[in-house]
């Protein structure tokens, strides 16, 4: 099966670019709901992002920090700086090297996961409507395989 076929240029949208943009759209929509729905609680979506990683792997330093938001370390420099203002993460030396710092989720931050993952959870409940069980295991499916062929 051949799905790329050649066409001449007077069909310039093609399926697979309008498929293609819907892959740039969910994640543009996805990010202005979490934003939306995380303004109430004075974080971003990266901030977000950020806090949960420093929860889930606590310890980690900006640099791997930054290596897993896929974002530049003076991004994620700035979100910690934001979190501490709010006192959800502190900076903490590391044992055997004066020069790194650990970031570590403080206990307003512990006491805050609840809420925030309801409304995260809220969210994947919005956005995954409709949709089985079957269905979602479908679509990871697919997306892990687009990621293996764009080399990921």
């Amino acid at each position: 099966m051949e799905i790329v076929k050649s066409q001449t240029y007077d069909v310039f949208l093609t399926q697979l670019d309008a498929l293609t943009f819907r892959f740039e759209d969910v994640p543009r929509l996805l990010r202005r709901t979490i934003d939306t729905a995380l303004d109430g609680n004075d974080l971003s979506r990266t901030q977000w992002r950020l806090l949960a990683y420093a929860l889930r792997e606590e310890g980690m330093t900006q640099t791997e920090l930054a290596r897993c938001l896929e974002l530049e370390r003076a991004s994620v420099g700035q979100a910690i700086d934001a979190l501490e203002r709010k006192q959800l993460l502190e900076r903490t030396k590391a044992s055997g090297d004066r020069r790194v710092w650990r970031i570590v989720p403080t206990d307003k931050a512990r006491q805050l996961v609840p809420e925030l993952r309801e409304t995260i959870n809220e969210i994947y409940e919005q956005m995954f409507d409709g949709f089985s069980e079957t269905e979602v295991e479908t679509l990871h499916g697919f997306l892990d395989r687009i990621m293996i062929n764009l080399g990921d």
